[in-house]
């Protein structure tokens, strides 16, 4: 039986599917900062058939006490796998915690990430370079993660889950498609980008309201991006557009794994050709002119006018840091 999904802002719990021997959850993670509500996601897939409770991320070390609540709010007394998409701080940044609060659980990340959880203090220098002290600060430290509680791709515990490596929005970057009993679900990260899923989507709106227009997407290019191997990535996503749900890293999730697959890869083309094709020199000046392009022109943006205040000045900051990538990688 499906379940309508769970708008409480008091437990950020939504329940995205129940039956069929599985439960499908989103979690959310709060952050002291403004837009930040609705922000940032983990997600758990409690398999009754095979006994198994998945975390898909962790969040960032701020977060996991609030987590921790969650998930024995919906019955979790045990973890058995932890899976770490990417190893940046607001997704596997509060994993050596977690691992206090649920001490049987078992971890797979991305290989070349598991040096920087185990020894953290790179991947918290990256964090303050890339974000700023104040979001890097809200992430809260990160603590390391003993050795022993990560996994090879090859382990059995990894039954009925697929690893396809997504490089492209980190270098280390997995995507996951878990199989439960009511189907498919697929994990991209943000290979695919980040996506305004509809049960997140009211709570963003100025009056709560949700005008008929497009999704609101858009792709998450680092300011050191490989856009060859971004391109790579969405393309071995592909085979995944007939999944019963695509559950972002940010924002929520759809049912329309096809349309938002097909649709990363137009909008990031689209990036792509904007800033390719824009003449101004000094990189500052060119981000705020493509911002300006985009939030105007593209279809996949068109609920930006919307956004509540606070959240389209925190989404004016990840959107230029996006387009801030392209046009270094294009001018590279």
């Amino acid at each position: 039986m499906v379940q309508d999904f769970n708008l409480s802002r008091d437990n950020g719990i939504f329940a995205v599917h129940e039956g069929y021997g599985s439960a499908l959850y989103m979690l959310d993670l709060p952050l002291p900062l403004p837009g930040f509500d609705h922000h940032l996601s983990s997600w758990l897939l409690r398999d009754q058939r095979g006994g198994r409770n998945i975390l898909v991320d962790t969040g960032p070390s701020a977060s996991v006490a609030h987590l921790g609540r969650s998930l024995r709010s919906v019955g979790v007394d045990r973890l058995d796998l932890v899976l770490l998409t990417h190893v940046h701080a607001d997704h596997a940044g509060g994993v050596a915690d977690l691992l206090e609060l649920f001490p049987e659980a078992m971890v797979l990340a991305p290989e070349r990430g598991v040096r920087h959880l185990v020894r953290p203090e790179r991947l918290e220098e990256a964090t303050r370079a890339t974000l700023g002290d104040e979001i890097a600060d809200a992430f809260g430290p990160i603590r390391p993660a003993a050795p022993d509680r990560f996994l090879d791709a090859s382990s059995p515990l990894l039954d009925r889950i697929t690893v396809i490596l997504t490089p492209g929005h980190a270098s280390h970057h997995n995507s996951y498609v878990l199989k439960a009993g009511f189907g498919r679900v697929l994990f991209p990260g943000e290979a695919a980008g980040v996506g305004l899923g509809e049960a997140v989507r009211p709570l963003w709106l100025e009056g709560g309201e949700v005008p008929a227009t497009p999704p609101y997407r858009f792709p998450a290019t680092p300011p050191r991006l490989d856009g060859a191997a971004m391109y790579r990535s969405m393309e071995l996503l592909m085979p995944e557009r007939g999944a019963k749900y695509l559950c972002f890293s940010h924002y929520g999730w759809t049912e329309d794994a096809a349309g938002t697959l097909e649709g990363a890869v137009i909008q990031f083309r689209e990036w792509e050709e904007r800033a390719r094709a824009c003449a101004v020199p000094e990189e500052d000046a060119a981000v705020e002119a493509l911002f300006e392009e985009v939030t105007r022109e593209d279809p996949q943006l068109g609920l930006w006018r919307y956004l509540r205040p606070e959240q389209r000045d925190k989404e004016g900051y990840f959107i230029r840091n996006s387009l801030r990538g392209v046009v270094r990688w294009v001018r590279s």
